[in-house]
């Protein structure tokens, strides 16, 4: 470990010896083949530990934006006759149609690059990729859905390999562009990167391979980049164009490139800053492209998506509290990347209370990132490594941090899965200014590798026992709604695990014991937030599964009146109505008068445009002498009854007997 000790680690001193065009393009050639500094051999080991840390993710199933993104989008479950479709919609343009919905977000979702390897992978290995079966939630069979259980195996296959994939890429452009002159440095950032259990959401999650491309190709973009500062190759700068290109398709963070590419280019290619803004005009027909791709396929949010506390975690706070808070989060970042304990798959409404300028922690988190910036603006001037690692980590962290663009989330753990390159960079630079401190002897093996390793195993312990909470949505938010009980989205898909248990384990005490579980859940969820329609939904159907069909219309109906195009909710309204219809003609028919007014009322609530209901029902109250009290449901029977004389004339005789 103590070959090329002594160059360029001292975080504080410039480097002044490498000519950094010429070496920025091309590695250093290393005199030890296979050995610790041999790129081949760094890669062999990137590949093994990322492998090692996430091959008990190979058997998980679906979870969470899974279903968004692949298993109820029909773009996708078309193959790759839906790539067009891909192309030319918002990322859930499909799974939202399908609930009526429409986007959530202003600017909407482009990252059509994912969605296209699932539409791949499902032409060659799918369900069906007949493009008229979309095989969506109310269309799969059994056997369908086990079959499309069984092939998200191979997607977690997929997802690990991309990992190392990019983990391996990300080691060249460290290598050849941030740390010529270093490559052990270089492959101790790349591996404080790979097994960062923070990462765990990104790999475990299929639909965050977004994520995963993103940096595999913003890392092939620098190093083409590079590469053509040193060549002046045409195919290196068209290389360097499509790879930006293909990381904007991925997912926005690449937009950043706009500022991190210029500034490499003044840090490593120690080109003025004028310069470095001319080298980085030919990238900008990419990103024009892009833009342009994306201003015709995302359409406007759905009316009142913005005053939905779930879309918009700081809508029910005011401006200073939203400043707070957006502050204050920053620092709970910084703490996941230093302490990534517990790991949740959701931070929204209200599991993270609003802050306010009172709280030392938002004051705290001011000041250590003002001094970030700072630091980044004096190492960049310095033209040194930090300047770039802190700008990689600030710049990203902008992005997703609520300040200039509502994401829909206060903060998400794959939300730094870009921020944290420049973290582990910053963190693998102090270990090596500590092996350098102890003159890179054995003492300094001896440390830095101790340190490592139990980094290494630490971080092991962490994902292996987190990467089984992602096998599904019951396991997942089972688990996490005992680290984040004030989510109203974690309560809400615990009660939708609880409901989809209570309905595999058949009649019985265990079925009512899910289900109450799940009310439970449900019921949590509407007290932190009253708006929530899903939790209504769900939690209806387990009451009217019950034998609580009232309370399931009373529901119902409150989804109704806060959502009134909801489709699922219409339709079971309109089972309960039918229901209720049976039950109120029955008790008639038996001569159960109070039974049958109490049925029929509640079949008009689910059901108010069904005249018979109201006739029935103002019936029963005209038989047991409450006339004034048939008024109300006569009336409407005639409304909707208009083709019916008989109705009319009856009003007409109670109303005069009213009268």
């Amino acid at each position: 470990m103590a070959k090329n000790s002594n160059k360029g680690i001292n975080p504080v001193e410039q480097k002044k010896e490498p000519a950094a065009k010429a070496s920025a393009a091309q590695p250093q050639p290393e005199p030890h083949k296979y050995s610790l500094f041999d790129f081949r051999t760094q890669a062999i080991i990137l590949a093994i530990i990322g492998f090692v840390f996430y091959a008990n993710s190979l058997s998980n199933e679906y979870a969470f934006d899974d279903m968004m993104a692949i298993v109820d989008n029909a773009y996708v479950q078309k193959g790759v006759v839906g790539i067009g479709d891909i192309m030319t919609h918002d990322a859930y343009q499909s799974y939202l149609e399908q609930r009526n919905g429409g986007n959530e977000l202003a600017g909407g979702r482009y990252r059509p690059l994912s969605l296209i390897s699932f539409a791949i992978e499902q032409q060659v290995f799918g369900v069906n990729a007949e493009p008229e079966n979309a095989n969506t939630a109310a269309d799969r069979t059994p056997e369908l859905e086990h079959k499309l259980v069984r092939d998200m195996h191979m997607r977690h296959f997929v997802n690990v390999m991309l990992y190392i994939l990019a983990a391996i890429v990300l080691l060249l452009f460290l290598r050849r562009v941030v740390f010529p002159d270093d490559p052990l440095l270089a492959f101790m950032a790349v591996v404080l990167f790979t097994i960062h259990p923070l990462h765990t959401e990104v790999v475990a999650n299929v639909k965050s391979r977004d994520e995963i491309l993103s940096v595999l190709f913003i890392s092939l973009t620098f190093i083409k980049a590079f590469g053509y500062l040193a060549t002046k190759k045409a195919t290196d700068l068209v290389w360097g164009c499509a790879f930006f290109f293909l990381a904007l398709l991925s997912k926005e963070y690449a937009a950043l490139l706009a500022v991190l590419l210029p500034l490499s280019f003044y840090i490593f290619g120690k080109e003025s800053i004028q310069n470095s803004l001319k080298k980085f005009l030919p990238y900008l027909i990419p990103l024009v492209i892009y833009i342009l791709f994306r201003r015709v396929s995302i359409t406007d949010a759905a009316e009142g998506a913005e005053k939905d506390i779930m879309n918009n975690p700081y809508f029910y706070a005011t401006a200073s509290q939203k400043l707070a808070s957006v502050i204050a989060i920053l620092l709970d970042y910084l703490k996941l990347l230093f302490a990534p304990y517990p790991l949740v798959a959701d931070y929204s409404y209200n599991q993270i209370p609003y802050s306010n300028f009172g709280d030392i922690k938002v004051w705290l988190s001011l000041a250590i990132h003002v001094g970030m910036v700072a630091g980044m603006c004096w190492f960049i001037f310095k033209r040194h490594f930090l300047g770039f690692a802190l700008a990689f980590y600030l710049v990203n962290l902008a992005l997703i941090s609520n300040l200039f663009f509502n994401i829909g989330a206060p903060m998400g753990e794959r939300l730094v899965f870009h921020s944290s390159i420049g973290f582990c960079i910053i963190i693998a630079s102090l270990l090596y200014l500590i092996y350098q401190k102890l003159q890179a002897g054995s003492a300094g093996n001896a440390v830095v590798g101790t340190v490592m390793a139990v980094l290494i195993v630490l971080s092991a312990y962490v994902t292996l026992g987190r990467n089984p909470d992602w096998k599904n949505n019951n396991t997942l938010f089972l688990t996490d709604v005992k680290k984040s009980p004030n989510s109203a989205l974690v309560n809400v898909n615990a009660g939708a695990a609880c409901m989809m248990l209570a309905k595999q384990v058949g009649e019985g005490p265990k079925r009512v014991e899910w289900f109450n579980k799940a009310i439970a859940f449900f019921s949590q969820t509407i007290k932190i937030n009253p708006t929530h329609y899903f939790a209504y939904v769900n939690k209806g159907i387990c009451e009217f599964n019950m034998g609580f069909q009232a309370q399931a219309v009373s529901d119902w109906d409150t989804v109704r009146k806060y959502t009134p195009n909801q489709v699922n909710v219409n339709r079971y309204l309109d089972i309960a109505g039918k229901y209720f219809f049976g039950l109120g003609n029955k008790c008639k028919a038996e001569n159960k008068i109070d039974s049958a007014i109490y049925a029929f009322k509640y079949g008009s609530i689910a059901a108010p445009n069904v005249g018979e209901m109201w006739f029935n029902l103002g019936n029963c109250y005209f038989a047991a002498g409450k006339y004034r009290e048939a008024l109300q449901p006569l009336e409407k029977a005639k409304q909707l009854m208009a083709n019916k004389p008989e109705v009319a004339q009856f009003y007409e005789q109670v109303k005069a007997m009213v009268k």
